[in-house]
Protein backbone atom coordinates (compact mmCIF):
# COMPACT_ATOMS: atom_id res chain seq x y z
CA UNK A 1 0.00 0.00 0.00
CA UNK A 2 2.84 2.24 0.58
CA UNK A 3 3.92 1.78 -2.94
CA UNK A 4 0.64 3.11 -4.25
CA UNK A 5 0.82 6.03 -1.86
CA UNK A 6 4.30 6.94 -3.05
CA UNK A 7 3.11 6.83 -6.61
CA UNK A 8 0.42 9.37 -5.84
CA UNK A 9 2.93 11.65 -4.08
CA UNK A 10 5.34 11.21 -6.93
CA UNK A 11 2.66 12.04 -9.46
CA UNK A 12 1.69 15.15 -7.53
CA UNK A 13 5.34 16.21 -7.29
CA UNK A 14 5.89 15.62 -10.99
CA UNK A 15 2.78 17.64 -11.81
CA UNK A 16 3.91 20.44 -9.53
CA UNK A 17 7.41 20.45 -11.06
CA UNK A 18 5.86 20.39 -14.53
CA UNK A 19 3.60 23.29 -13.55
CA UNK A 20 6.55 25.37 -12.27
CA UNK A 21 8.54 24.38 -15.32
CA UNK A 22 5.68 25.44 -17.63
CA UNK A 23 5.36 28.78 -15.81
CA UNK A 24 9.08 29.37 -16.21
CA UNK A 25 8.87 28.43 -19.86
CA UNK A 26 6.00 30.90 -20.29
CA UNK A 27 7.96 33.66 -18.56
CA UNK A 28 11.07 32.89 -20.60
CA UNK A 29 8.99 32.81 -23.79
CA UNK A 30 7.34 36.16 -22.90
CA UNK A 31 10.70 37.79 -22.21
CA UNK A 32 12.07 36.32 -25.43
CA UNK A 33 9.12 37.76 -27.39
CA UNK A 34 9.63 41.21 -25.83
CA UNK A 35 13.35 41.12 -26.67
CA UNK A 36 12.54 39.96 -30.23
CA UNK A 37 9.92 42.72 -30.63
CA UNK A 38 12.41 45.33 -29.44
CA UNK A 39 15.05 44.00 -31.80
CA UNK A 40 12.64 44.05 -34.73
CA UNK A 41 11.32 47.53 -33.95
CA UNK A 42 14.82 48.96 -33.61
CA UNK A 43 15.58 47.54 -37.01
CA UNK A 44 12.48 49.12 -38.56
CA UNK A 45 13.70 52.62 -37.76
CA UNK A 46 16.61 52.30 -40.13
CA UNK A 47 15.73 53.66 -43.58
CA UNK A 48 16.97 56.01 -46.27
CA UNK A 49 15.68 59.56 -46.18
CA UNK A 50 16.15 62.63 -48.35
CA UNK A 51 14.71 66.03 -47.51
CA UNK A 52 14.41 68.59 -50.30
CA UNK A 53 13.43 72.20 -49.60
CA UNK A 54 12.12 74.63 -52.14
CA UNK A 55 10.73 78.15 -52.35
CA UNK A 56 7.54 79.24 -54.04
CA UNK A 57 7.75 82.74 -55.52
CA UNK A 58 5.40 84.97 -57.41
CA UNK A 59 5.34 88.57 -58.56
CA UNK A 60 2.69 90.69 -56.90
CA UNK A 61 0.71 92.56 -59.51
CA UNK A 62 0.88 96.34 -59.26
CA UNK A 63 -2.23 98.10 -57.96
CA UNK A 64 -2.83 101.74 -58.74
CA UNK A 65 -6.01 103.81 -58.81
CA UNK A 66 -5.85 107.56 -59.11
CA UNK A 67 -8.51 110.28 -59.36
CA UNK A 68 -7.41 113.69 -60.60
CA UNK A 69 -3.75 112.67 -60.14
CA UNK A 70 -4.31 111.90 -56.45
CA UNK A 71 -4.54 108.71 -54.43
CA UNK A 72 -6.15 110.41 -51.41
CA UNK A 73 -8.19 113.59 -52.04
CA UNK A 74 -9.10 115.90 -54.88
CA UNK A 75 -10.90 119.19 -55.41
CA UNK A 76 -12.77 120.15 -58.56
CA UNK A 77 -13.44 123.89 -58.65
CA UNK A 78 -16.28 124.88 -61.00
CA UNK A 79 -15.78 128.60 -60.48
CA UNK A 80 -18.45 131.27 -60.05
CA UNK A 81 -21.91 129.86 -59.53
CA UNK A 82 -24.96 131.99 -60.30
CA UNK A 83 -28.38 131.52 -61.84
CA UNK A 84 -28.08 130.98 -65.58
CA UNK A 85 -24.75 129.10 -65.41
CA UNK A 86 -24.13 125.54 -66.60
CA UNK A 87 -21.08 123.43 -67.34
CA UNK A 88 -19.35 120.19 -66.63
CA UNK A 89 -16.97 118.66 -64.13
CA UNK A 90 -14.48 116.11 -65.44
CA UNK A 91 -13.08 113.51 -63.10
CA UNK A 92 -10.06 111.78 -64.60
CA UNK A 93 -9.79 108.22 -63.32
CA UNK A 94 -6.63 106.26 -63.94
CA UNK A 95 -5.51 102.65 -63.69
CA UNK A 96 -2.56 103.45 -65.97
CA UNK A 97 0.04 102.06 -63.56
CA UNK A 98 -2.10 99.12 -62.46
CA UNK A 99 -1.69 95.53 -63.53
CA UNK A 100 -5.35 94.97 -62.66
CA UNK A 101 -8.59 96.43 -63.95
CA UNK A 102 -10.55 98.72 -61.66
CA UNK A 103 -14.27 98.92 -60.94
CA UNK A 104 -14.84 102.58 -60.06
CA UNK A 105 -17.91 103.86 -58.24
CA UNK A 106 -18.57 107.59 -58.01
CA UNK A 107 -20.95 108.45 -55.16
CA UNK A 108 -22.38 111.78 -54.03
CA UNK A 109 -23.09 112.82 -50.45
CA UNK A 110 -23.30 115.84 -48.19
CA UNK A 111 -24.15 119.20 -49.73
CA UNK A 112 -23.18 122.49 -48.12
CA UNK A 113 -24.73 125.82 -49.20
CA UNK A 114 -26.08 124.10 -52.30
CA UNK A 115 -28.86 126.12 -53.98
CA UNK A 116 -32.09 124.19 -54.58
CA UNK A 117 -32.14 124.96 -58.30
CA UNK A 118 -28.48 124.03 -58.94
CA UNK A 119 -28.70 120.49 -60.27
CA UNK A 120 -26.17 117.82 -61.20
CA UNK A 121 -26.72 115.44 -64.14
CA UNK A 122 -25.08 112.37 -65.67
CA UNK A 123 -25.75 113.54 -69.25
CA UNK A 124 -25.23 116.69 -71.33
CA UNK A 125 -28.98 116.94 -72.09
CA UNK A 126 -29.71 117.34 -68.36
CA UNK A 127 -32.26 114.54 -68.50
CA UNK A 128 -30.81 112.21 -65.80
CA UNK A 129 -30.49 114.10 -62.53
CA UNK A 130 -28.05 113.00 -59.86
CA UNK A 131 -29.74 112.55 -56.50
CA UNK A 132 -27.22 113.20 -53.77
CA UNK A 133 -27.07 110.25 -51.38
CA UNK A 134 -28.60 107.85 -53.91
CA UNK A 135 -27.09 108.11 -57.39
CA UNK A 136 -23.81 106.41 -58.26
CA UNK A 137 -21.89 106.36 -61.51
CA UNK A 138 -20.07 103.10 -62.23
CA UNK A 139 -17.16 102.53 -64.57
CA UNK A 140 -14.85 99.62 -65.34
CA UNK A 141 -11.35 100.65 -66.31
CA UNK A 142 -9.02 98.14 -67.95
CA UNK A 143 -5.56 97.58 -66.47
CA UNK A 144 -3.19 100.24 -67.80
CA UNK A 145 -6.04 102.46 -69.01
CA UNK A 146 -7.84 105.68 -68.02
CA UNK A 147 -11.42 106.95 -68.12
CA UNK A 148 -13.18 110.25 -67.60
CA UNK A 149 -16.44 110.66 -65.71
CA UNK A 150 -18.26 113.82 -66.73
CA UNK A 151 -20.76 115.39 -64.34
CA UNK A 152 -22.93 118.15 -65.74
CA UNK A 153 -24.34 121.00 -63.69
CA UNK A 154 -27.06 123.49 -64.49
CA UNK A 155 -28.52 126.38 -62.55
CA UNK A 156 -31.23 127.71 -64.81
CA UNK A 157 -32.13 131.40 -64.84
CA UNK A 158 -35.69 131.42 -63.56
CA UNK A 159 -38.63 133.78 -63.97
CA UNK A 160 -38.65 134.69 -60.27
CA UNK A 161 -35.78 136.18 -58.32
CA UNK A 162 -33.46 133.76 -56.52
CA UNK A 163 -33.32 134.13 -52.76
CA UNK A 164 -29.80 135.36 -52.06
CA UNK A 165 -29.38 133.21 -48.94
CA UNK A 166 -26.27 131.56 -50.40
CA UNK A 167 -24.74 134.75 -51.82
CA UNK A 168 -21.06 135.06 -50.90
CA UNK A 169 -20.93 131.45 -49.66
CA UNK A 170 -19.03 128.46 -51.03
CA UNK A 171 -21.26 125.70 -52.35
CA UNK A 172 -19.95 122.14 -52.16
CA UNK A 173 -20.98 118.54 -52.62
CA UNK A 174 -18.85 115.59 -51.52
CA UNK A 175 -17.87 113.16 -54.26
CA UNK A 176 -16.34 109.84 -53.22
CA UNK A 177 -14.70 107.65 -55.83
CA UNK A 178 -14.01 104.06 -54.77
CA UNK A 179 -11.82 101.83 -56.91
CA UNK A 180 -12.05 98.07 -56.48
CA UNK A 181 -10.02 95.40 -58.23
CA UNK A 182 -11.80 93.71 -61.11
CA UNK A 183 -12.11 89.97 -60.47
CA UNK A 184 -9.38 88.46 -62.69
CA UNK A 185 -11.40 85.23 -62.99
CA UNK A 186 -14.40 87.08 -64.47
Amino acid sequence: MEKGKNKKVETKTVKRVEKVSNERKSIIAGVAMIVAALAISVGTFAYYQTTISGTVTGSITAWSFVVEDSTTTFTADIGDLKPGVSGEIELNLSAADSGLGVNAEVAFSGQTNWPDNLKLYTDANHSTEITVGTTTIDRTIAAGDTDTVVIYYNWPLGDAPETPQYGGQTASVTITVTGTQVDPAA
